[in-house]
């Protein structure tokens, strides 16, 4: 059994310091990296999360929580600049790392934490697991928009959490600040507890986006087959659409045989019900008429 007899953090890292954050990722189940968003992309990314806040609350669709903080939901819709962040050479690395290759997007959110609001509930990525992995199921990879600070609601993390294998409450003062300048990316296991913290600040906003993974026979947060915009599917890169599982993997997720590859598209023409000579059956016809499932 793994306990956790005081809370040793891990230094923040440099972009190019790969192997030693992926050494922190295994023993504190988070690693940092300052500066792996240049100042521009931090500004462009900011100035977008912000406008489309805004225009979800004038909408009248805003998901605001407690009229506080505010959540946007279903990023790949909302802007090319957040659809690169997918493809973003840190995210395939430490995503590989932890979820192997192939891995899926599950979600990709943004979270704006606003003075006044309550910190979130402790819990872990794959909660709806009921029991501890050796491995993770979904990873996370966290882009800091703000300076991150204990004093502006900085996620609370338990560091080491990820390797404790019984599943029980955390409480708020087992937890500590993960904390870093904009620009920085944040990692972390999906075992691993933490939370969004409470921002204590007169007014001072934290922004983050959160590219949510899991492996590729995990459902997605999610549903980008439904949920993602038909024109941007037509016109995107192909890695992007594999990412978000529009590609088969290991026979999971096709629309007729196994053998098809590539990215898949919805179909033109399904293969329906035939009679013998391969000529189309009525459906109705071909459904029967339920007298099967009729129940005296």
């Amino acid at each position: 059994m793994v306990t956790i007899a005081k809370i040793e953090t891990p230094p923040r890292r440099a972009r190019g310091q790969l192997e030693a954050a992926t050494a922190d990722l295994a023993q504190f189940g988070y690693c940092i990296l300052e500066q792996a968003l240049s100042a521009q992309a931090v500004a462009a990314l900011k100035a977008r999360v912000d406008e489309q806040a805004a225009g979800e609350v004038a909408a009248g669709c805003g998901f605001v929580e407690s009229g506080i903080n505010q959540r946007i939901w279903m990023l790949p819709n909302k802007g090319r600049i957040f659809r690169d962040l997918v493809l973003d050479p840190l995210v395939e690395r430490f995503m590989g790392e932890l979820l192997g290759p192939r891995f899926l997007l599950s979600s990709l959110t943004a979270n704006i934490a606003r003075p006044g609001g309550a910190p979130m509930y402790l819990h872990t990525d794959q909660g709806y697991v009921d029991f501890w992995t050796e491995k993770p199921l979904v990873a996370n990879v966290l882009f800091m928009l703000d300076d991150f600070s204990e004093a502006n609601g900085a996620t609370r993390v338990v560091p080491g959490s990820h390797l404790v294998r019984e599943l029980r409450r955390w409480a708020p003062e087992e937890t500590i600040p993960a904390e870093g300048p904009a620009g920085s990316v944040m990692v972390f296991d999906g075992r691993l507890v933490h939370g969004t913290g409470a921002n204590r600040t007169a007014g001072d906003q934290r922004r983050a986006v959160l590219a949510y993974h899991c492996r590729p026979f995990v459902r997605q947060q999610e549903n980008f087959f439904l949920g993602l915009d038909p024109a941007i599917r037509r016109a995107e890169r192909p890695a992007f659409l594999a990412r978000l599982g529009f590609e088969i993997w290991a026979g999971l997720g096709r629309t007729n045989a196994p053998g098809e590859t590539g990215v898949l598209a919805p179909l033109d023409h399904p293969i329906g019900a035939l009679d013998a000579s391969g000529a189309v059956r009525d459906q109705g016809d071909a459904l029967g008429d339920g007298a099967l499932w009729d129940v005296d």
